[in-house]
């Protein structure tokens, strides 16, 4: 179990006024707001918008989204073509977000000194520490890592990653830190193509230290003419798939949803078995708001992508 500490509070949750200038003695949370909104309205500006491929944290926009947008192109090509996707996983990617490098990409944004500094105040001097069987270690400086639960962390997360493909030639979509790549490889130069992008991601990853887990890094193989080429990132070739679980959609290399709806109906009917052994009460005004809240979102998830 880990505690974490912010900086610039006292016991109240209040931040201090000698360390957040201009703010006084007001609530914390409600300061945390305002300077994500303010972000916000920057960012919701097309002309200072970094990534129009980011899908996750982002108004407008969601899993389902994503799935459209991504796959969309992918089956426009995949028509008497061969396209290739390479699926790829950040290691604790919120929690390895260095702060100074975050920080210079606020600078770069031209956001208003004030803001910047206010969250360089709110990321700093924070400190963690173990609890074990009720011993405690000693506290250690947090560095890295966008707080989790927070306004601001998932906008903060949204702009440390948002330059993450430029220079890529292939098709890019992200949620939040799911990113996933493809590119056509039956046309003479798209194998090169999707490894010159591969190699670009880990540069990147190298640049700004948020490391791949390359072991959970997949690459699926579309189209019957597909080469079945082998990828690397740092020396280690990705591991083919047939079938992978997409933002919680299933995909299979043949594009067939099958599988998706034989998982969606299981999981309805199980959850509606359920239902039916837990509640008593077979009167409409009863059932029809379990059913609605607990069984449809199993068929209803993403289904204008998989049964449009």
């Amino acid at each position: 179990m880990g505690i974490s500490l912010p900086s610039n509070r006292d016991r109240t949750g209040t931040v201090c006024s000698g360390n957040s200038p201009g703010f006084g003695e007001l609530p914390a949370l409600w300061i945390a707001e305002w300077p994500g909104k303010a972000i916000r309205i920057s960012l919701d500006n097309p002309d200072r918008l970094q990534d129009q491929k980011q899908h996750g944290f982002t108004s407008g926009r969601s899993c389902q989204t994503n799935l459209i947008d991504f796959f969309d192109w992918v089956t426009k090509i995949d028509t008497g073509g061969a396209v290739d996707i390479a699926y790829l996983d950040f290691s604790k990617a919120f929690d390895t977000v260095t702060h100074r490098r975050l920080i210079n990409k606020l600078q770069s944004l031209s956001l208003d000194s004030n803001i910047v500094e206010w969250i360089r105040q709110w990321l700093s001097d924070r400190q963690q520490r173990v609890v074990v069987n009720g011993v405690y270690s000693a506290h250690g400086l947090v560095t890295s890592g966008v707080p989790q639960g927070s306004v601001l962390g998932p906008i903060l997360f949204n702009i440390f990653v948002g330059d993450i493909a430029e220079g890529i030639n292939g098709k890019v979509c992200l949620f939040a830190d799911d990113t996933k790549i493809c590119n056509r490889v039956d046309v003479p130069g798209g194998i090169s193509q999707m490894t010159n992008d591969l190699g670009k991601l880990k540069k990147w990853s190298e640049l700004w230290q948020l490391s791949f887990n390359v072991d959970k890094c997949k690459i699926m193989h579309l189209g019957r003419k597909n080469p079945r080429a082998e990828y690397r990132i740092f020396d280690t070739v990705l591991t083919s798939t047939s079938e992978e679980k997409d933002l919680g959609v299933i995909i299979s290399e043949d594009l067939k949803v099958s599988s998706q709806c034989n998982r969606a109906a299981g999981n309805a009917s199980r959850m509606l078995g359920c239902v039916g052994r837990g509640i008593s009460s077979r009167k409409r005004e009863v059932l029809m708001p379990l059913y609605r809240a607990l069984v449809r979102p199993h068929l209803e998830y993403c289904v204008q992508y998989w049964r449009p």
